[in-house]
This record gives structure tokens, C-alpha cells and sequence, in this order.
């Protein structure tokens, strides 16, 4: 196997009695590069001198004498040698380099050959003459305006081929995506005079009237069909996008309702000025069955059940169960779930669930039921109109009691990531605020609310810095009143390492954790990829539950090791609290980054 190397070497520009022309700016100051194909112990040279980073790639691209070895045959090496000049010219008119100076020389050595050029690449042709225009609706459109404006061709400018290209096909490609469908260049054309260095561009575009959506015709039998056209975002009539397809595929496949989806546009009615549309879907599997086994350090083992139907009726609704069996935290859950308005941003649910928690601090048996109204916002932002009725038996250290609580509450989320399974940037925010009041169905008023936030960066390469924070404020009339699942605890694999599960917080008088009415936590780890499914990672994770203003922080500091595993990421953790208390603890637990 052979292989590339590319060393650089800066030099000044060359004098007059030099082989290669002095040239001003950064192209007189470009050395050489030196190519090597490297053949077991022996190794090819391929030599060439004066041109530019961006001019030699283009020449190494055109170019195949590099691609032989040192013990090719003679005859193959002269033949690619020989060939080698009209590659480089074709190479450098590319930039607008039409009168090289070429001198070159082949040397076989004992063990290899070595093959020099020396390239004055002259004066480049220059734009003399630019008619560039768009005529017919599209002179108009912000579009073609915005593409006329950043084309990069201008009157003196040297010819680059590449920035003439990319202008056609931007064009091409607008008026293919707008609806123009009778667009076409009436004129295009390079006319160049190498001898004068000179070119005179004409690129003349005519895009004709711009289409407009037809008939959307849907071929389905699995849905009402008035539903099914809610998840388009156009309708016949409104000015031709093609973008507005594919966010129709997707939106149809974030639905879970179909098993394939085909969008796509028929060809134009040039007369009516028309686009047809056809869709065209089949169903998805309606039930799916889910059974999961994990474990963390937080709950230990745990078993999970669900069962999902996907389409309860025709309307879209949705029905499931989900079952979470393990020593710290059991609960049974039911959904129903339907789409509300604009079936791509807006869905109601309605949750019933018993749930059972049993962590060092706190027993609790509670049924709650509730409602969801789950709103789409701007740049990725979620709004959850929520009410919750609960009753819940509990006891916290020497507290023993009963609540009933009617809970109404709003939350705002937004999620961000470049990848789904181990994002290198990424963040998680939310904020979330529900109250209750003892006059409407309650037993006791509160106000909630609870900041969180998680940032992934990636600063150098293979590493990133994962940084997350809470915040949490409760006011309430009797603390004592309130259950565990709204008094604030911290501690556990996701939040402070080095403490159990919940295990930190205001104390009573016996030295058993109650909880506060004040949260606040930070963590920061730095994680270094080690092999493209393992990593390494050291955390520093503080904070606590507490009253009033003080805080006794609490600090857990530590290392371990994150698997990339077929379930998802798996993360192995040995912390130390930085207190009294020294003993190590390992938190495993497996989940997204995010």
C-alpha cells in the first residue's frame, strides 16, 4: 500500500533571472510542495513549483502521474509524464491562468524516478465584459436578487470557471425549487481572448411566470383525510416551494402514523401555471409492545412493559400503557393522546398512574391523574399547559402524612444536538412553574418553580465539556404539608455524584432529611474519546437542597469511563464527596447525553 505525503515550504519571491515570473500578494510568496507516493521502502516524487494552496489542489486533482509507484514500468511513467503538461494547463485555466510557462524534467534513478515542474502561471484573464441578468417575475424575487448580489464576478476580477459554474446552478437550482418551470438561460457563454487576457461574460436568464401548488392529490386509507392534509403547510393556490415537500415528508414521518411515505411533484400544467402534487403513504404497525431491562446506581434494576397504539382511530388518537418496575421507584402509567389543531405542533393528553418511591429519605404511594396541552413554538421551544390532581401518602423522616393536591402549570423546553446518540454540541433548557392553592381542592398553596439547563461543547478535537445546572424555589404556606415529589432533594447519578439517591437536604432535629425548599446544583466534566466507542471523563459536581439564603454545598469529585454501547450510552462513574465522609461510589447509568 502506498502512501501521501504533502510537506510545504515557504519561499521569497523569485528575481528576474529566475525561471519563474515575480508576482505580487500571496502568490509570489508560495513555495513548492513536495508529493511522494511511497512504495514499501522506495518513493516517487512528484515536484511542483509556483502555484497557489487552492491552484495546486486543482492541479493534483486533473493530474494521475502521482498515482504510480516507484517500480511502475518506465513506459507507464513516461506516457502519464508526457500527458502530464495538458493536465496541468486544463488545471490552471480553471483559475484563469491560459498562457502557462511550463518547464519539467523526468530522472530515473537506480531505485525510483523524480518528476519537476516548474509552472509560471503568467497573467490571468480578466474580466473585461459582465452581462449577467435575470429577466421575466424571478427579477424580482429577493431570491434571485440575493444570488445576482453574492455571485463574485466583477469587471477587472481575475476568471475563476468555478464561481461562473456555481452562479449557473444557483440559478438553475432556484428557479427549480420556486416554481419556475419554464425557466432557461437565453444566453451563456465564456467568450475569452487569451491573448489579451481578456473574457466577456454573458449570462442571460429568463425564468418565465412562477408556478403555483395544483392539486394535492393523497392516496391513504389509513387516516381521515382532513387530518392528513393538516400536516401539510401549503395548499392549491399558494406560490410553488419545493422546500415545503420535504418538510411535509418529514413532518409525516415524525407522525408515526405510516410505514413509507412518497412526496412528490408531477410535472407542470404550463398551462393552467400549475404544480400537481402527489402523496402517496402506507401504514405503520399500529401496536407496538416494548419490554426494557436496566439498572442505574439511583434505582438499582428495573424492569419496563409498555404497549402503544399508534392509531386508536381514524382521528389519530393514541393510547398506551407503560409499567417501571425496581426497588426505588415502581409506577403504572396510562395515555391518551390526540392531536389538537395543527396536528404537527399542537396535541392533548390525558395521563392515570399510581407510582411508589422508596429512596433512603422518603416513602411515598401516590395516583395522580392529569392533562397535557402541548404547544410548538419558535426556535425549537415547547410550551406544556399542564393540570395534575394527586393524592399521595408519605413519610419523610419523622413525618407522616397525607396530601391532596390541584396542580395547574406551564413549562417551556427546547432541545438542541447535532447527533442523537453522542452529540458534540448540544443543549437542554427548561423551566417549568405549577402552584396550588388550599381553597380549590388542595390541602395546602405552594409555588413552584425549577430552572434546568445542560450544555455539550465540543472545544478541541476528541473532547468535549459537559456542563448542566438547577434551580429550584418553592414557596409555601406549611412545609410540612407538602409530599416528597414537591419538596426539593439532590444527590445521585444525576445530580451530585459521590451521595446517594436523594440523599441530600435540610435535616430535622433527629438528623433525618426532609428536603428543602431552595435547589441548587452545577456540574462540569471534561470528556476525552479514547477509541471511537469508549471515552474518559473527570466531574466535579455541587450543590444542595437547602432554607433561605445558605447553602451547604456539597461536592462530589471523580472519573469514569463512557461505552458507546448498541442500547445507547452507558456511563461507569466512581465519585468521592468531598466532605467527612471519604468512601468512594459508583454510579452507573445508561441514557442520552441529553
Amino acid at each position: 500500500m502506498s502512501s501521501l505525503l504533502i510537506a510545504w515550504h515557504i519561499l521569497p519571491a523569485f528575481g528576474s533571472g529566475s525561471r519563474l515570473r515575480p508576482r505580487s500578494g500571496a502568490r509570489g510568496w508560495l513555495g513548492w510542495v513536495l508529493l511522494a507516493v511511497a512504495a514499501t521502502s522506495a518513493r516517487a516524487e512528484v515536484e511542483i513549483v509556483g502555484i497557489e494552496a487552492a491552484q495546486l489542489a486543482n492541479v493534483l486533482a486533473y493530474s494521475d502521474l502521482d498515482e504510480l509507484a516507484c517500480d511502475a514500468e518506465q513506459r507507464s511513467v513516461r506516457t502519464r509524464f508526457d500527458a502530464a503538461p495538458g493536465q496541468l494547463r486544463t488545471a490552471m485555466q480553471a483559475y484563469g491562468y491560459y498562457d502557462i510557462n511550463l518547464v519539467r524534467s523526468l530522472e530515473f534513478g537506480a531505485d525510483c524516478w523524480i518528476a519537476r515542474f516548474e509552472i509560471d502561471p503568467g497573467e490571468p484573464v480578466r474580466i473585461r465584459g459582465l452581462d449577467i441578468r435575470v429577466m421575466g417575475q424571478a427579477a424580482m424575487d429577493p431570491a434571485f436578487e440575493a444570488a445576482l448580489a453574492g455571485h463574485g464576478l466583477a469587471v477587472g476580477g481575475a476568471l475563476e470557471h468555478a464561481r461562473y459554474d456555481a452562479l449557473k446552478r444557483r440559478l438553475s437550482d432556484l428557479a427549480r425549487d420556486l416554481g419556475y418551470a419554464r425557466a432557461e438561460f437565453t444566453a451563456s457563454r465564456l467568450d475569452i481572448y487569451p491573448s489579451e487576457r481578456a473574457v466577456d461574460i454573458v449570462l442571460n436568464f429568463y425564468s418565465g411566470p412562477r408556478y403555483r401548488f395544483g392539486e394535492i392529490r393523497v392516496e391513504q386509507s389509513t387516516l381521515n383525510q382532513d387530518l392528513v392534509r393538516s400536516y401539510f403547510g401549503f395548499q392549491s393556490g399558494d406560490p410553488y416551494l419545493n422546500r415545503r415537500l420535504s418538510e411535509v415528508y418529514i413532518d409525516l414521518s415524525d407522525s408515526g402514523y405510516f410505514e413509507t411515505i412518497d412526496v412528490r411533484p408531477l410535472p407542470p400544467d404550463h398551462e393552467a401555471q400549475t404544480i400537481d402534487v402527489a402523496v402517496s403513504l402506507t401504514p405503520a404497525t399500529s401496536r407496538l409492545i416494548s419490554y426494557g431491562v436496566g439498572f442505574s446506581s439511583d434505582t438499582g434494576p428495573r424492569l419496563r412493559f409498555g404497549r402503544q397504539n399508534r392509531r386508536w382511530n381514524e382521528r389519530g388518537h393514541q393510547f398506551g400503557i407503560n409499567a417501571q418496575l425496581s426497588p426505588v421507584i415502581s409506577e403504572f402509567t396510562a395515555n391518551y393522546r390526540f392531536p389538537y389543531g395543527d396536528p404537527r405542533r399542537e396535541w392533548v393528553s390525558f395521563d392515570a398512574g399510581v407510582l411508589r418511591e422508596d429512596t433512603d429519605t422518603a416513602q411515598s404511594e401516590s395516583i395522580k391523574v392529569g392533562a397535557r396541552r402541548v404547544f410548538s413554538l419558535q426556535n425549537d421551544w415547547w410550551r406544556t399547559l399542564m393540570l395534575d390532581f394527586a393524592i399521595e401518602d408519605f413519610e419523610v423522616g419523622n413525618q407522616i402524612g397525607r396530601s391532596r393536591l390541584l396542580m395547574p402549570g406551564v413549562e417551556w423546553r427546547r432541545q438542541r444536538a447535532d447527533s442523537s446518540i453522542r452529540p458534540n454540541r448540544g443543549s437542554r433548557l427548561s423551566f417549568m412553574v405549577r402552584a396550588a392553592a388550599d381553597d380549590v381542592a388542595s390541602d395546602t398553596s405552594f409555588l413552584q418553580t425549577v430552572i434546568e439547563g445542560k450544555w455539550i461543547r465540543s472545544l478541541w478535537e476528541r473532547s468535549r465539556v459537559i456542563m448542566r445546572g438547577q434551580v429550584g424555589i418553592l414557596w409555601e404556606d406549611s412545609f410540612q404539608d407538602l409530599p416528597p415529589s414537591v419538596r426539593f432533594f439532590t444527590g445521585g447519578d444525576h445530580t451530585v455524584r459521590g451521595y446517594g439517591f436523594e440523599t441530600l437536604g435540610p435535616r430535622d432535629a433527629s438528623g433525618e432529611v426532609v428536603g428543602g425548599s431552595r435547589l441548587l446544583t452545577t456540574s462540569i466534566e471534561y470528556e476525552r474519546l479514547l477509541r471511537p466507542k469508549w471515552s474518559l471523563a473527570f466531574f466535579v459536581d455541587s450543590g444542595n437542597a437547602f432554607e433561605g439564603t445558605r447553602i451547604d454545598a456539597k461536592t462530589g469529585v471523580g472519573f469514569g469511563a463512557r461505552w458507546l454501547s448498541p442500547l445507547g450510552p452507558i456511563r461507569f462513574d466512581i465519585a468521592a464527596p468531598l466532605d467527612h465522609d471519604r468512601s468512594l461510589r459508583i454510579h452507573v447509568n445508561l441514557g442520552p447525553d441529553l
